[in-house]
């Protein structure tokens, strides 16, 4: 079978049939080959099949292809392609077929359509089917839901992959607890059947920002070895937060045992929408193998619904500002991996675990990266003399951010 469309194909397309482009491109298609079948397919990544070695994909010429290249950001630092409207010709055990991707702005915003078109419908079927047991596994991505829609982040999957218990300072035995709670659920599947519980379990980590709770989370993650969702944010221009919680937890109960993680819970569940995510937490929808993760700084805006029974968050953790020891062995894990740039004595380490209580782990980190930026561009007074001044600086800041505005008084 052979498939020749011409140059303006969908252009001309849209142009005639701006109220259902679908419709029209479908009819055409079946105008273009009375010999094969075409079947309209929502989702398919025949372009992840390809990366993944399961059949060759060539972009033809004709229709002219609509792509755009955009930077991929600071850490893919590079350009990639954001295809629009494009025709494969796929080659598969074999046989030849096309697949015909088309996008357009609706009301509820940008719609996107393919196509397959082969020789018989049993090809097509089995070619759909294939692709879609083949990319519904992340893989080496976590799957981010932004914007209404699930993306594949490698970069992300590289982050957790660095990511380790060792270098995250904790309480020994709540990092113990962490690691061997969840392990231990994923392992005891038959147990929990045996006894009629539900195979799923949930944790709320919380506590102020910079404090592990990110790392522990991305740790968590890496040692578990499943497939990861992670949830970014549930605002939409035109669908509403039920509906994307929805579409949330049905890709995450295709993907079990998984984790699902939710960040800063409190921004992402208000009221409108905590019903909602209840049932889809314990109420209404069967989550075996489902670990949900979700961190807050606010505990105090969740509603007690959510955070006070255990059958939505089993396991409470809280990642609280690190104490006099836990300051010191920070400090002194930076001192250790600086050894061989600058001369940091140990008595400073000392001195700066006192200095800076009620600073954050992330605001140790930028006690150390600002001191040795600074100490880069003038070495002329010591390291440890760059940490104190800092310290300083640092907690100068704290102090302005910390206290109550101002308020004139009135005669």
């Amino acid at each position: 079978m052979e498939l020749k469309l011409p140059h303006d194909f969908l252009v001309d397309l849209f142009g005639s049939n701006p109220a259902n482009p679908a419709l029209a491109i479908e009819h055409a298609l079946v105008a273009k080959v009375p010999d094969g079948v075409v079947v309209a397919t929502p989702g398919l990544d025949q372009e992840q099949y390809e990366r993944l070695q399961f059949c060759t994909a060539v972009l033809q010429a004709e229709p002219r292809p609509i792509v755009a290249r955009a930077w991929g950001g600071e850490e893919a630092d590079h350009l990639e392609d954001q295809i629009e409207q494009a025709l494969w010709k796929i080659e598969w055990n074999n046989e030849s077929l096309y697949v015909l991707q088309a996008s357009w702005n609706t009301s509820c915003g940008m719609e996107q359509r393919k196509w397959v078109i082969a020789a018989s419908g049993k090809l097509a079927d089995e070619f759909i089917l294939d692709v879609a047991r083949k990319t519904n596994y992340p893989g080496e991505a976590i799957l981010v839901f932004r914007d209404g829609r699930w993306s594949r982040s490698a970069q992300l999957y590289q982050a957790v992959q660095r990511s380790s218990f060792d270098d995250l300072i904790l309480d020994d035995a709540v990092k113990t607890a962490i690691r061997s709670d969840f392990r231990q659920f994923l392992e005891a599947r038959d147990q929990y059947t045996a006894l009629g519980l539900a195979w799923r379990r949930g944790a709320l980590l919380i506590g102020p920002p910079g404090n592990g709770k990110t790392h522990c989370v991305r740790a968590l993650v890496k040692e578990l070895a499943v497939a990861c969702l992670y949830v970014q944010s549930l605002h939409h221009q035109y669908y509403e937060s039920e509906q994307l919680l929805q579409r949330v937890f049905e890709r995450a109960r295709e993907l079990r045992p998984c984790v699902l993680i939710f960040e800063d819970l409190d921004a992402l569940v208000d009221a409108q929408n905590q019903s909602f995510f209840l049932n889809q937490l314990d109420g209404l929808e069967k989550n075996d193998g489902l670990v949900v993760l979700a961190t807050t700084n606010h505990p105090e805006r969740i509603d007690a619904a959510i955070i006070d029974r255990p059958s939505r968050f089993d396991r409470k953790y809280h990642f609280e500002l690190p104490n006099h020891n836990n300051r010191r062995l920070f400090l002194a894990a930076w001192q250790m991996k600086l050894a061989d740039q600058v001369n940091w004595t140990a008595a400073v380490v000392e001195t700066l675990a006192e200095l800076t209580d009620g600073f954050s782990f992330a605001y140790l980190k930028e006690l150390v990266v600002s001191s040795l930026l600074a100490w880069m561009a003038d070495s002329s007074e010591s390291f440890d003399r760059r940490l104190l001044d800092q310290q300083q600086l640092l907690s100068g800041q704290m102090r302005t951010v910390q206290s109550p505005a101002s308020v004139p008084h009135k005669g």
